[in-house]
């Protein structure tokens, strides 16, 4: 193979950097490895078609060629690639860092002190006349925005200034550029940034929506175009308008990605200008609620009909027959290069089929199945009026690469990732943008919350939500207490998500209570802890995004949308606002409620469970706790992530820490039945399958552990589990579970001192024997060894355990001890020891009653 690389959780600069040398090296592929920088990330949801590449996983053989860029580390490369460093043939370096101390990757290296690695491939593009094209131009062109700082870094070079020209003569789209190249903003800023974002409202101009942010302050604040940007950047908004009163002047600021809003003719009307998609004016002495009538007028006259579907879509659809056989699909992509078919079954659409399930098919053998065997059922469709801007949020949001497109049920074309990519560049005319966001849907539970919560409890939350007000802060409880109030379940778990600083919000709470504050600075939360042991967990809202796979996430802050977007399902990812004037307020962003009332456990999106393999283990804990049913899709993306084997790349002491949660649920056996059905199990514990008596096993086991929680003073239920689970696995697997998990010696060497008595041990439990037979087996035994004994029997056997621990916990020898028989000139030793067990088995059997018959004994 002749591999493209970059160091791991690329950034732009990376990425650009291997596409371009692409350009020169084109026998090569560019291999991506980590998880991308999250702006990158949402970049390669729209071109991942455009600029293919391998992941780690797809490496095969040797690599005989292999180019590096953006990184002079072997460390810094993937795994794969290290451990064939040095059997390559040929290896090309291209790397701009000025630190050169850290390179020590063998080959040729072309190392200069530029802006970004990427203008180093320019020059070599340049030089050797090689075309670009608009889309590889505007890639470059953000790498290279990016690396320098929007060219104010003082790492910039004129050469870098030099080549962001050449680019834009290739056709760089600038207004792209802004889309994924970000600035950060000060103090004051920052504070008239969530006032905007706070007062946001969306009208419908002739079908188009515009939002319209205001703002009142009394001095003036520089950078609004900077403010404004970012606010249009994190709403997502195809149009925002702002208009800020500052002192006497009102200022209106615009930004669009529509074709349908002309900013500069809405500008215009108020003395203004700038260009059609970013313009701003000022209003000496006006009234701001005038303003914005006036604005509103404005729009109405200048906007224009949207871009739709039928504008962009592919027409005729390729389309293939449920009936048709997998390899018949097969040939038709090989032919065409489409990556997905529409599948057709008495003349109605009933899914899409897409080739890396066909691959998946056709590996396995199974190419004369029927494609409706592996046809994607979970379809989602558009209208042919629909506009492009809500087509290609659906698209991100769905996770999917492909829409059909119906007229009056019938369909009419298809809008792939290339149908929006042509889109995007196309004459300003025809052209759409990317729009990231929309509006939640939104419920009044302030009823719920007062009928449901305890009085102190509501009280509370009324208090949180008036600090955060006090403090300018939107403020909201979310995630399982949300969910549990929607299901009528008892949760007093507060997690209390603040756009703001959650930290100085939590320490707001000690001037209204006698409370301790933890921070935890690296992940902006704090821990709120109140005398009577109640905890209120505080976070700011943020972003988690992952610099490798299965890695715990790094965090940046945000909004409560993409707050939520975060969280695990979509059953947790609603929240309620706490503010006055909004208390009650339910926000769901993702058909949450929709998903609760339907019994459904669904993924944000597809990356979840490699981004955070334990979702896998919590996905089913929810399952079993509610009652509901994994939804299909988010159901493969879990088997994916099960057999690219992500739960062996996260530590032992999360795995643990979620499969302990799971112990503490109802319905154990169903979950590890579960597991079992889904493959986890021989994931997270080496040969273990789940077999039809392993079920009754467990069963047994938990039908005892639910009396042994509440007789034994430590119990650990996890280190019973095992114990049942691995009877049958080697002892290097054992070695290696212990290592994992993080087991004391002891629960392997209980286990195997166990074993072989096992069969003795039930016999005695199930049969007449007195209970100083019993004693004979269970009396060296930890808790967990006890609960092991206890899953190889029956109920009868169980209430024999049962009764044989509550009596030995009551049975104590009173006159006869280790004392007394040194009175009698026994030395202490294994004499004396078999003494007292025999007195005390007597004990326990009835026969002896009093000191007297002790000592006679």
């Amino acid at each position: 193979m002749k591999i493209i690389t970059t160091h791991k959780n690329p950034d732009f600069d990376g990425f650009a950097s291997a596409v371009a040398a692409k350009k020169l090296f084109p026998d090569h592929e560019i291999l991506l490895s980590g998880v991308p920088a999250a702006n990158l990330k949402e970049y390669l949801g729209i071109y991942a078609e455009y600029f293919p590449y391998l992941s780690p996983k797809e490496i095969e053989g040797s690599i005989e060629s292999l180019i590096v860029v953006d990184t002079s580390s072997l460390s810094r490369l993937d795994e794969k690639i290290v451990g064939r460093a040095n059997e390559i043939d040929r290896v090309v370096v291209y790397d701009h860092h000025p630190e050169i101390k850290e390179s020590d990757i063998p080959g040729e290296h072309h190392h200069e002190a530029v802006g970004a690695t990427v203008t180093l491939l320019l020059r070599e593009i340049k030089k050797r006349m090689i075309e670009l094209d608009k889309v590889e131009a505007t890639l470059f062109s953000i790498a290279l925005h990016e690396d320098t700082g929007n060219f104010l870094y003082t790492t910039t070079t004129p050469e870098d200034l030099e080549m962001a020209a050449w680019l834009l003569e290739k056709g760089a789209n600038l207004e792209e550029v802004a889309d994924f190249v970000s600035a950060d903003m000060t103090a004051e800023q920052k504070l008239l940034f969530q006032s905007l974002i706070d007062s946001v409202r969306v009208i419908e101009v002739k079908s188009c929506p515009v939002a319209i942010a205001q703002a009142r302050i009394d001095k003036f604040v520089g950078g609004l175009n900077l403010i404004v940007s970012k606010a249009w950047e994190i709403l997502g908004h195809d149009t925002l308008i702002c208009v800020v009163q500052m002192g006497k002047k009102i200022f209106l600021v615009g930004r669009t990605s529509s074709d349908e809003v002309d900013l500069t003719r809405v500008m215009g009307a108020f003395g203004g200008g700038g260009h059609y998609k970013a313009a701003s004016t000022r209003v000496d002495n006006g009234r701001l609620e005038s303003v914005i009538q006036q604005l509103v007028k404005v729009l109405a006259e200048v906007v224009t009909p949207a871009l739709k579907a039928r504008d962009i879509m592919s027409s005729p659809v390729r389309t293939i027959f449920a009936h048709a056989k997998i390899s018949e699909a097969n040939t038709i992509m090989e032919r065409t290069g489409h990556n997905g078919l529409p599948v057709i079954e008495g003349n109605r659409l009933i899914g899409i089929v897409v080739k890396k399930d066909i691959d998946k098919a056709m590996s396995h053998g199974l190419g004369d199945k029927p494609v409706k065997s592996i046809t994607r059922t979970k379809l989602v469709t558009v209208d042919v009026d629909t506009p492009v801007s809500q087509i290609i949020e659906i698209m991100r949001d769905k996770g999917i690469g492909r829409v059909p497109v119906l007229e009056n049920g019938i369909l009419v074309g298809i809008i792939t990732r290339t149908d929006i990519i042509r889109s995007r560049h196309l004459p300003r005319s025809f052209r759409k943008e990317v729009s990231i966001r929309e509006e939640p849907q939104e419920y009044d539970v302030s009823r719920l919350l007062k009928e449901r919560l305890p009085k102190h409890y509501y009280n509370l939350l009324v208090l949180l939500g008036n600090v955060g007000s006090e403090m300018n802060m939107p403020t909201y409880i979310v995630g399982g207490f949300v969910r549990d109030l929607l299901l009528g379940h008892s949760n007093y778990d507060f997690d209390i998500v603040v756009e703001g600083d959650g930290i100085a919000y939590a320490h707001a709470l000690e001037d209204h209570f006698d409370v301790k504050v933890v921070e935890h600075p690296e992940f902006f939360t704090a821990a709120v802890f109140f005398k009577d042991g109640f905890r209120i967990d505080v976070a700011t809202a943020r972003t988690e995004y992952y610099e490798a796979v299965a890695e715990l996430p790094k965090v940046e802050i945000s909004t409560i949308k993409k707050d939520l977007y975060r969280r695990d399902f979509s059953i947790n990812a609603m929240a309620i606002k706490l503010n006055p004037g909004a208390f009650g307020r339910l926000l769901d962003f993702f058909e949450c409620r929709k998903d609760l009332e339907n019994g459904v456990i669904r993924v944000l999106y597809n990356l979840s469970f490699v981004e955070d393999p334990t979702r896998i283990i919590r996905a089913i804990r929810f399952e079993k706790r509610f009652g509901f049913t994994i939804e299909q899709e988010t159901l493969e993306f879990l088997r994916e992530a099960v057999e690219g084997e992500f739960l062996e790349k996260v530590t032992g002491a999360r795995i643990r820490e979620e499969i302990e949660k799971l112990l503490a649920e109802r319905d154990v056996p169903g979950s590890v039945r579960r597991m079992g059905e889904l493959g986890v199990l021989k994931h997270l514990f080496p040969e273990v399958y789940y077999t039809q008596v392993l079920g009754t096993r467990v069963k047994a086991l938990y039908d005892f552990l639910s009396w042994a929680r509440h007789f034994f003073i430590r119990l650990r239920p996890f280190y019973a589990l095992i114990m049942v689970l691995m009877e049958y696995s080697s002892e290097s697997s054992w070695s290696y579970v212990e290592w994992r998990y993080g087991l004391s010696g002891r629960v392997y060497r209980e286990f195997k001192s166990i074993k072989p008595k096992i069969k003795d041990a039930i016999e005695a439990l199930e049969s007449d024997a007195p209970l100083s037979c019993v004693h004979k087996y269970l009396k060296d035994l930890s808790p967990e060894g006890v609960a092991f004994i206890a899953a190889h029997t029956d109920e009868a056997g169980q209430s024999r355990i049962k009764e044989y621990l509550r009596k030995v916990s009551k049975t104590k020898l009173k006159k006869v001890n280790g004392n007394y028989l040194k009175k009698l000139g026994i030395k202490p030793g294994p004499r004396m020891r078999e003494i007292l067990e025999e007195l005390l088995s007597v004990k326990l059997d009835g026969k002896v009653t009093d000191e007297t018959e002790e000592e006679y004994l």
